[in-house]
């Protein structure tokens, strides 16, 4: 499961990257993954992620909870902004307001895995990642069987 959540996030991160590569400018976002409720174990392991991809791929990254960050000012040097488990109420108003007007401009947003469990009390931040977070669902067992083991999203299961 951790290998398909991974693989999922790192074709989205490829994509979100490629959208901006008819730019002569150095593609450069934000990683932001302040938590003011639950917080992961595997936000440092997404961070490393995110640093080896933009390495080898040759955009920055920039990292922090600081929410301070999310100012006009200060997003306009970056394509896109990721919110990498997030939880809870982490932006103010005015922070809110700078991240809106953002989107708003054109730039790229990615919600990584609790982004959905974030700002439950701004509307559209919940319509802009779709929907919020309620609970994990119970387990549910599924066999499922690979008939192409030359996808890459498949290639590191068995085959049943």
């Amino acid at each position: 499961m951790k290998k398909s959540y991974t693989l999922l996030s790192v074709l989205a991160l490829a994509f979100l990257c490629l959208s901006y590569s008819t730019s002569k400018k150095k593609v450069r976002l934000l990683m932001f993954s302040k938590t003011a409720g639950y917080r992961h174990a595997s936000i440092t392991k997404g961070k490393e992620a995110i640093r080896l991809l933009a390495e080898k791929n040759k955009f920055t990254i920039d990292t922090t909870e600081d929410a301070s960050y999310f100012t006009k000012k200060n997003l306009k040097k970056y394509a896109a902004v990721i919110f990498l488990s997030t939880t809870g109420d982490v932006l103010n108003e005015e922070q809110q307001k700078a991240f809106e007007n953002f989107i708003r401009s054109g730039k790229g947003f990615m919600g990584i895995h609790a982004a959905t469990d974030t700002e439950y009390d701004w509307p559209w931040f919940v319509k802009l990642v779709g929907a919020n977070f309620l609970n994990h669902p119970k387990p549910q067992k599924a066999k499922l069987i690979i008939t192409d083991k030359t996808n890459l999203s498949v290639m590191h299961l068995p085959a049943t």
